[in-house]
């Protein structure tokens, strides 16, 4: 399929009588990058659900891998919603449910398998692989609950691979990370960007975390888009410095940009 992956046209999203989400008109390009940085409660996570159909747009259309979503029937927006491997930042596995590291990863072949339908040898067969591109063979046995915290990002990162999806969105996929597991959870999802004809939506609220492969990067503030464009535009001392009203040095290291702030743009 050609052409974009995901378009917003004028979107807005209303909730508690205030508009959480305003987009006039937002493309992710196939095989392209895309970072969204902001504070929190910027409406980075809104934007990311409403694209991928999980918020239905009190205004506006939106469209994903070709399909109106807006128009769109339940089983043909379902049907697009199954090519998007997507790792929520409130992904939780009931702790009341003793799930394995194996069946957290199985259910994600529960989209492009049929929900009823027994898995065969090639779903097996993916499961495995991805279990052991994660380096995750070793523990699929251990109980999810059990696992580090690095080590259960790993864990929803293969259970959204095995979906075999065209695009991967993942919101804050590094954050509550050491420095160690951070570096290692940022330099799987670069490898996974490059390594295939993948399309990546990341939310992160540091700058640092975001791949030097990244393409392009959405500012927001206020549920708006306040910059857009590559990171050597974006990822600037002034554009973050007017994004989150403070005074930002940005440091470049390996391709990868750091904010680091200075404090208030107040103080002397």
């Amino acid at each position: 399929m050609t052409g974009p992956v995901a378009e917003m046209f004028g979107v807005k999203v209303r909730a508690g009588g205030r508009t959480i989400l305003d987009v006039p008109v937002l493309e992710v390009r196939r095989g392209e990058f895309l970072g969204v940085v902001g504070l929190n409660g910027a409406g980075k996570t809104t934007l990311v659900a409403t694209m991928i159909g999980l918020t239905r747009p009190t205004e506006g259309r939106v469209r994903l891998l070709g399909q109106d979503l807006t128009t769109a029937g339940r089983w043909r927006a379902a049907a697009a919603r199954r090519a998007v491997g997507y790792v929520s930042q409130s992904t939780e596995m009931n702790v009341a449910l003793p799930l394995t590291v194996r069946e957290v990863v199985e259910t994600g072949r529960a989209g492009p398998a049929g929900l009823f339908r027994r898995y065969g040898r090639a779903d097996q067969r993916l499961v495995a692989d991805w279990l052991d591109r994660f380096e995750l063979g070793p523990l699929a046995g251990r109980t999810f609950r059990s696992l580090s915290g690095g080590e259960k990002q790993k864990t929803l990162l293969a259970r959204a691979m095995v979906a075999e999806p065209e695009l991967l969105v993942l919101d804050e996929p590094a954050a509550g990370l050491d420095i160690d597991c951070k570096d290692r959870v940022v330099g799987l999802i670069e490898d996974l960007y490059l390594a295939g004809r993948l399309t990546v939506v990341m939310v992160t609220h540091e700058t640092g975390a975001l791949p030097s492969a990244t393409r392009r990067v959405a500012l927001m503030r206020d549920g708006r888009i306040a910059a857009l464009g590559p990171p050597g535009e974006t990822l600037r001392s002034d554009t973050l410095g007017s994004l989150y009203g403070a005074r930002v040095r940005v440091v470049e290291m390996e391709g990868r940009r750091y904010a680091i702030g200075l404090g208030s743009k107040e103080r002397p």
